[in-house]
């Protein structure tokens, strides 16, 4: 049985507005590969710029892999 677990935290400025927001979302598979995927995302802006990064990683019993990037 596949599970999935999302996590989403924000810091708020005292006006309501979202300065900086992440996500992470892990899955698991539910077969004998034993296997976990997690993607990280982080958003951060303010009046005059924002930027982003996201990271992805996959492990399993037999291998595991990485990525991310970032951009501005």
């Amino acid at each position: 049985m596949s599970q999935q677990k999302v996590v989403v935290k924000r810091i708020v400025s005292p006006d309501g507005k979202v300065i900086a927001e992440s996500k992470s979302i892990v899955s698991t598979s539910g077969n004998s590969e034993d296997k976990a995927i997690q993607n990280v995302s982080v958003n951060i802006s303010s009046s005059n710029s924002s930027s982003s990064s996201s990271s992805s990683s996959s492990s399993s019993s037999s291998a595991s892999s990485s990525s991310s990037s970032y951009s501005v």
